[in-house]
């Protein structure tokens, strides 16, 4: 091959600018860079070829790789860089843009890549515009269209065929315009705002960093420098690029929301400027050049569909990462306005900003004050920044503005709008707030409940000293003493204390009718029960060794029968009620409630045990307490209208069985009658191996054993029930076991007809083994008792339950039983299946026939079972609701009755005779039913002809 070196310098330039003319157009990678390769290798023949071909090498190679000078920022290749740059300073503004979460920017270890693998595995690309195709989620905006718009860059051919197919080709190609357009225009920021509207910045959906971004990370002040020469945009937002050294999930900034499947409101990223990313690694040399480039830098954060830009104030910024030297250089050079107002803090100055956004709030105080800050600016009518602090609990700042000067004397009357403490009056009507003093609020909590607070961490452990330092400065009483009462009422024990040491008054008129304890007993809207019982029963005993103390007199009912109305609320939370419940007891041991105190009609200890307080109730006994156990036990085990408690139940029981020394509970049949229609279970079965059960009472009914029922669910009265009838209805085995070995009645009837067997065969499904031992106890059964077991069957049968219906019958004997003419069990298992379109078990029927049951008993319209079920079959095919299984099922019963001696005489109201309605049935045409065509091709119908010729 020739000597390249040898060829004229017109020859060498012709060369190359053929090669970057094929190169340049083409939008074939492979074919750029095989046009690169050779530019290369003739930039390295000789000096010549170097000064010619390497600008176009340059050119080709960053429109082959867009994020090289990403690349050379990033390694701090300044000499590339400023290659890359004389080609064209668009590139200072071409930045990197990705769309999975992932792909944020990772810092580079020089020390693990080297500046070429760094290259090849985050800024090479495969030949399509920015990105390849593992670049992209799988969902989103373009997610849909991900493997078709990778296919359609990569087939070379389809440009070709976009006019012979357009099948699918419009959410593609609208797609593939998307996405030029978010990469073309969005990742290169221009200089005018032509193309605004296509600003990537108002994407969501993308992460996405800049050179100067790198640049600031790194602390490269070379390289930034070079940027802005070549028309590098400093105020400009990354997003998802560097969040706080210290804290990856710092919420000391503003961010955009995470936008993957699954969102995560915590999970948020970071927008800052290269002037928030320096101060962010500490490179204040890079952070003072981009100041003076461009003074009025600004945080840029835009949301979906929000055109409005929120700036954070340098001085702010300054501050958060301890650089005051550099947040006093912003106030010095008026790049921060100090009075100006900012909508994120309710419009308050840039001192209300730092309280709400340093954790350093004290220290920038003392710059804010030296550059003239007002600590006196108003949102409303009193909403001064101190009232802010100690309404958020913020007690230490409160502090810091008390010395430096912030008036304490005012009072709050409207406070300023879109506030928090606005929001408490007008939507959760905490009118306390009306015309507070800052006193008051010391006195009080802090709102938990309000998503937007300040950055710190509330000091409440400080509201004493601020509290102490507005009391030794002098208020007036009435202030002195409001403040007691809203210390008791947010039970802020410290505070209460010491107010009262400092003079003030339990219960003054001029500042609120009621006394310290009527406050302390209010749940105030600002916290939960829990919070509010903490501290319930401290307060009280302050309140009362002061009283004590100072000779005051108090009132403890209407604050004890407040509590117990609470406490019926907070029984499920048992550190909740064990605090009422102590400070329930404290009344009553200091004598400010009567031990034996009537609320409206029942005693104290009454109440406590409605309640299943067990603590309260055994209080009040050993304080000397005394009341009916009947009344107790029924208080205790009345029908709960709450899920039943076990544990409860079983507590309540053990404090009653230790306060009744004498054993009353267990030798009365009352008390276990009692517990069993309460559904105790638990209660009866330790009950039970103390019973003392007495011959001369097991069969005593309710006229001596008063149990009523209070369950508006359960239709017995229990008038006339003996034990044996509540042990057998509520399940208990055991218990019946021993009645009916002191021979109990089985059969005996209470006033509404009940037996303990037809209570137990009521819940059959639960008490197979209590009927089967009450059977087997009493098997002698009269007809008028096997009636009355029968309408129990028939009532099973009318709700569909057949099996327990087979198993109730077959308790009594069978046959000899047709002369009794109720109930029509026939009937009614016949009227079930009619009236339900669910199949019913045929062979129950034949159960009921065995049985005993009359076969030609007539109901009230003259039918017999047959005739009956002839006459719903006639009429089901008439309205067209027969059908096949019905069918199947009313041509077994048939066969049944027929053989089982159904008459074909007997006439119904309406005249017809059963052979009649035979007749009718045998003669249907057209469709063949199964019940017709068995009265045609067997002897069955020959025999009702036969029994009819006899007279039957």
């Amino acid at each position: 091959m020739a000597n390249l070196g040898r060829l004229p310098p017109e020859l060498k330039i012709a060369i190359v600018d053929v090669l970057f003319d094929q190169g340049s157009p083409s939008e074939d990678f492979k074919h750029r860079d095989t046009v690169i390769s050779a530019l290369a290798a003739l930039s390295l023949a000789d000096r010549f070829f170097n000064l010619v071909a390497e600008p176009k090498l340059y050119n080709l190679g960053v429109l082959r790789h867009p994020y090289l000078l990403c690349w050379a920022t990033d390694v701090g290749y300044l000499n590339v860089m400023k290659k890359i740059l004389s080609v064209s300073g668009f590139h200072a503004n071409a930045g990197v843009i990705r769309y999975r979460p992932q792909d944020e920017y990772k810092e580079w270890n020089q020390d693990t890549e080297s500046a070429k693998q760094r290259f090849d595995r985050h800024y090479r690309r495969d030949g399509e515009v920015f990105q390849v195709r593992s670049d992209w989620l799988q969902n989103g905006d373009f997610g849909e269209y991900r493997d078709s718009i990778a296919d359609y860059i990569d087939d070379e051919q389809q440009e070709e065929d976009d006019d012979d197919d357009n099948d699918n080709e419009d959410g593609v190609d609208w797609a593939l315009w998307k996405r030029f357009d978010a990469e073309v225009f969005g990742v290169v920021r221009w200089l005018d705002d032509d193309l605004d509207h296509l600003d990537i910045l108002r994407e969501p959906k993308a992460v996405y960093w800049f050179p100067v971004h790198i640049a600031a990370r790194q602390g490269n002040f070379e390289a930034l420098v070079l940027l802005v020469e070549f028309g590098a945009l400093l105020n400009i937002s990354s997003k998802g690029f560097c969040v706080h050294a210290s804290d990856p999930n710092n919420q000391d900034c503003l961010h955009f929301p995470n936008w993957t499947d699954g969102f995560d409101p915590t999970v948020m990223y970071p927008a800052w400027t290269p002037y928030h990313i320096a101060l962010c690694h500490g490179h204040q040399g890079v952070a003072y050049f981009i100041l003076e480039i461009c003074p009025h830098i600004s945080e840029r954060l835009l949301f979906e569909g929000d055109g409005i830009t929120r700036p954070i104030p340098k001085f702010i910024t300054a501050m958060r990462h301890s650089y005051p030297d550099f947040a006093e250089l912003c106030l010095e050079r008026e790049l921060d306005a100090i009075e100006e107002t900012h909508p994120d803090v309710f419009d308050g100055t840039l001192v209300w900003r730092a309280f709400w956004e340093l954790e350093n709030f004290e220290l920038a105080l003392e710059i804010l004050l030296r550059h003239g800050a007002d600590l006196e600016h108003d949102l409303g009518d009193g909403h001064t920044l101190l009232v802010e602090a100690c309404y958020h609990g913020h007690y230490r700042e409160a502090l810091a503005l008390i010395d430096a000067g912030a008036n304490f004397n005012n009072s709050v009357h409207d406070p300023g709008p879109g506030t928090n403490m606005e929001e408490a009056i007008q939507d959760r009507n905490h009118w306390t707030l009306n015309a507070i003093t800052i006193l008051e609020l010391c006195c009080g909590l802090h709102p938990s409940w309000v998503w937007s607070v300040p950055v710190s961490l509330p000091s409440c452990d400080a509201a004493l000293a601020v509290v102490s330092q507005i009391i030794d400065s002098g208020v007036k009483n009435v202030i002195k003493n409001v403040a007691v009462l809203t210390s008791a009422r947010f039970h802020q024990v410290d505070t209460l204390e010491f107010l009262l040491k400092a003079g003030g008054d339990l219960h003054d008129p001029e500042a609120d009718d009621s006394s310290a304890l009527d406050h302390a007993t209010r749940l105030s809207p600002e916290w939960g029960l829990q919070e509010w019982s903490e501290d319930l029963l401290p307060t009280f005993s302050i309140i009362i060794n002061h009283a004590k103390n100072t000779g005051r007199q108090l009132e403890g009912v209407a604050v004890a029968e407040k509590l117990l109305k609470v406490f019926a609320s907070a029984r499920k939370d048992k550190e909740a009620a064990l605090c009422i419940t102590d400070t329930i007891l404290l009344l009553v041991s200091e004598g400010l409630v009567d031990v034996n105190h009537h609320v409206g009609t029942e005693t104290l200890m009454a109440q406590a045990a409605s309640m299943r307080n067990c603590r309260l109730l055994r209080g009040l006994f050993d304080l000397g307490a005394r009341d009916n156990l009947v009344t107790l036990w029924s208080n205790a085990f009345y029908f709960d209208t709450e899920p039943y408690c076990e544990e409860s139940a079983n507590e309540i029981y053990q404090t009653l069985a230790t306060i009744e020394s004498e054993g009353r509970i267990f030798k009365d049949p009352y008390f276990v009658a009692t517990a069993m229609s309460s559904w105790a279970w638990s209660v009866v079965n330790l009950m039970e191996p103390h019973l003392h059960l007495d011959k001369d009472w097991v069969n005593k009914t309710t006229d001596h054993i008063p149990v009523r029922n209070r369950s508006s669910s359960f239709k017995s009265d229990f008038d006339g029930w003996s034990l044996l009838h509540f042990a057998a209805r509520f399940g208990h085995t055991t218990v019946c076991r021993r009645l009916v070995a002191m021979r109990a009645g089985i059969h005996s009837s209470a006033k509404g007809g009940e037996t303990p067997l037809s209570l137990a065969l009521e819940i059959w499904a639960s008490s197979h083994t209590i009927v089967k031992l009450l059977v087997e106890s009493d098997p002698q059964l009269d007809a008028e008792t096997v009636v009355k077991y029968r309408s129990i069957a028939e009532d099973k049968i009318n709700n569909g339950h057949w099996s327990d219906a087979a198993a109730i019958l077959a308790l009594y004997p069978r046959g000899g039983l047709s002369d009794i003419k109720d109930p029509l069990l026939l009937h009614a298992a016949i009227q079930y299946r009619f009236s339900r379109s669910r199949i019913t078990n045929w062979n129950f029927f034949k159960q009921l026939i065995r049985s005993g049951t009359d076969v030609n008993a007539i109901d009230e319209d003259g039918h017999t079972p047959l005739g009956y079920l002839l006459a719903l079959t006639i009429s089901a095919v008439e309205k067209d609701t027969y059908h096949t299984n019905l069918d199947a099922w009313v041509y077994q019963s048939l066969k049944s009755l027929i053989i089982a001696g159904a008459k074909p005489s007997i006439r119904n109201r309406k005249g017809q005779s059963v052979l009649e309605l035979l007749n009718t049935v045998r003669g249907w045409k057209g469709r063949r039913w199964w019940v017709s065509e068995v009265l045609t091709t067997t002897l069955l119908y020959q025999v009702m002809l036969y029994r009819q010729s006899i007279g039957m």
